[in-house]
């Protein structure tokens, strides 16, 4: 994983993201477990509702990728907010989980078809493969959060 020296100015330029100098711990725990909350709805409303199943792990995600922007002084912008905590999670992971990072905003563009207009992409094998990937860039979220920050200890 790449080290702490990311430039993020083209981003808060844009508006996507906002350099937030207060950000307690709390509020990166607090997003890492509704990360994990939403994650664990989505699986277990597979088989009742996919769309809200995979609105629900797209949450995850983003609630994981604002959690990594936090734990760096970041905030989501005013505009292309999900955009820019994509890029953001994407410069700060490297190319080690690129892959990880095109599912999480093919994830955003299904749920946004769904959201806006009704529309389902995804079968049920898939979502429970996202769903997997998901668990994944969490599980590197929260390592990479604890190895820029280890004299705090992740209980989440």
């Amino acid at each position: 994983m790449k080290e702490n020296c990311l430039n993020y100015k083209d981003l808060i330029s844009e508006g996507k993201l906002k350099k937030e100098p207060n950000i307690g711990f709390d509020q990166i725990i607090r997003l890492l477990n509704r990360a994990k909350k939403d994650i664990s709805t989505s699986s277990s409303l597979i088989d009742t509702d996919c769309g809200v199943a995979l609105a629900a792990l797209y949450s995850g995600m983003f609630h994981a990728g604002n959690a990594l922007i936090r734990s760096q002084g970041y905030r989501p912008g005013t505009i292309k907010q999900h955009i820019g905590v994509i890029e953001a999670v994407n410069r700060t992971l490297g190319e080690d989980v690129k892959g990880l990072i095109l599912k999480f905003d093919n994830l955003r563009k299904q749920r946004n078809k769904f959201e806006y207009q009704g529309e389902l992409e995804i079968t049920e094998t898939l979502l429970k493969n996202r769903i997997k990937d998901a668990e994944k860039l969490l599980e590197i979220i929260e390592q990479y959060i604890q190895e820029q920050n280890p004299q705090l200890k992740l209980e989440i």
